[in-house]
């Protein structure tokens, strides 16, 4: 049966903590996470502790074999009612072309986990027939569209909550690497555990992540959709001030991610108000009221040239035609005026 993700809730998962296996996985597609999430919860699901050492088989592609694969799998398990054998960095291997008579008649008592990661696997005759056997999962690249609810999800699932200034500002610094992202909500959620309290808040955020909650990209869009260019340059020179800081560098992208969904928005036939975006854009409630403000002052055209120059100045950010001794900072307070005016 093939299952794709299509959010941080995974049918496989709520199987394998049933403890129903199939007899092969095939974990793969361009985005890592899921496939290392999915992977540890069988890792951890399919055998007892005291099982492992003699029924449990991990191995790397770029260090084995597929005869290596093949001996393991067909193994009958020891005192145990199955056995688990996982290759992780499958992409690593030369040729896999010799597993497809080991899939035409697996090992029933062998749950074998395939990891392929950065694409999916070109043989159709391989896939097709552990689609057939077990289970086929495309972990698909994530979106920033897609960011809020993956926070919502996660820290939901952990039975605990977070404001959306404070899930904005996760998404807007750490962006789609996922792995990065659950972590500093571990992080959070440890300490929530610690002092009682049950929601993530903005201040948390600053104080444990580092992520300033007054100069950051998600306020330096809040004050552009109000055309606050005092409160913009505050942030910029910030920027310019903490070298450190990893914000300038994803500006650009944050803010042609901006006029991108604004442009949208203009020829789009969703209600102009924060339902209506929260639902188009899959935005949470405190990046939807910057759209909503964003309309009103920035129509389709003017959209359209801010993108240009956004594409511009994020070259001249990269060194084309540009001084090299121009700071970042300096090239996004042009570029802010430019916006507002």
């Amino acid at each position: 049966m093939a299952q794709k993700e299509t959010s941080a809730h995974i049918p496989i998962i709520a199987d394998v903590r049933r403890k129903t296996f199939k007899p092969v996985y095939l974990l793969m597609g361009e985005e890592p996470y899921y496939i290392d999430l999915i992977t540890e919860e069988i890792i951890r699901h399919a055998l007892k502790e005291e099982d492992r050492d003699f029924n449990q088989t991990i191995v790397y592609g770029a260090d084995t074999d597929m005869t290596t694969i093949l001996t393991a799998s067909r193994r009958y398990p020891m005192m145990s009612e199955r056995q688990l054998v996982v290759v992780k960095e499958m992409q690593m291997m030369r040729s896999i072309d010799d597993l497809l008579l080991y899939l035409q008649n697996p090992q029933p008592t062998t749950v074998l986990v395939l990891n392929y990661k950065n694409g999916t696997l070109k043989n159709k005759k391989i896939v097709a027939e552990i689609n057939r056997q077990g289970i086929v999962f495309e972990s698909k690249r994530t979106y920033d569209s897609q960011l809020p609810a993956f926070v919502n999800n996660y820290v939901h699932d952990k039975s605990l909550g977070i404001d959306d200034r404070a899930s904005s500002m996760l998404c807007e610094a750490i962006g789609t690497n996922l792995s990065r992202l659950a972590g500093e909500i571990d992080k959070l959620c440890v300490l929530l555990s610690l002092s009682g309290e049950k929601r993530i808040t903005a201040d948390m955020v600053e104080l444990h992540v580092g992520i300033s909650k007054e100069f950051n990209n998600t306020e330096l869009i809040k004050a552009i959709s109000q055309r606050d260019l005092l409160k913009a340059n505050r942030i910029i020179k910030y920027y310019g001030q903490n070298t450190k800081s990893e914000q300038p560098f994803i500006a650009f992208g944050s803010l042609f991610t901006f006029f991108a969904n604004l442009l949208l928005l203009h020829y789009s036939s969703c209600p102009k108000n924060n339902n209506g975006i929260v639902s188009e854009l899959g935005v949470n409630w405190y990046a939807a009221d910057d759209y909503v403000r964003g309309l009103q002052l920035y129509k389709a055209g003017k959209c359209v040239e801010i993108i240009s120059e956004i594409r511009r100045y994020d070259a001249r950010s990269k060194g084309v035609e540009c001084a090299p001794d121009t700071s970042i900072a300096d090239l996004l307070k042009e570029l802010v005026f430019k916006i507002m005016h």
